[in-house]
Order: C-alpha cells, then structure tokens, then sequence
C-alpha cells in the first residue's frame, strides 16, 4: 500500500473539496429548473397559460 503524507492528503482533500463545491453549484441549479419547471406545469394544469394559433406564436418570437 503506497504510504502518503499528510500535505499531499491535505492537497487531495482540498482538490476533492473544490470538484464537490462545483457539483453542489449545478444540483443547485438543476433543482432551481426543476422547481420553475413543476410551477410552470400547475400553472398549464389550471389552466393558466396563453394560446395562440402556430403562425401568431411564430410571429411573435420572430420579434424576440
């Protein structure tokens, strides 16, 4: 077993902390989408959301 001292340990710890902070950053953001995402639907389930014909829709994004 390769034996390691405790700066390299302590180097390692550090790197693996980093990946972990960076990891948390996207669960975060992947549960903030997830969130906006269920909101989005009870609000299309109750009948909250706009229509529009195709062509009217099509038109109005070509504004954007």
């Amino acid at each position: 077993m390769e034996q390691i001292d405790i700066n390299k340990l302590n180097m390692e710890v550090m790197a693996l902390k980093s990946k972990m902070n960076e990891i948390m950053d996207f669960i975060h953001e992947d549960l903030e989408f997830a969130r906006r995402t269920e909101e989005s639907w009870q609000e299309i389930d109750e009948g909250k959301c706009t229509t529009m014909p195709k062509e009217d829709f099509l038109n109005e994004i070509e504004k954007w």
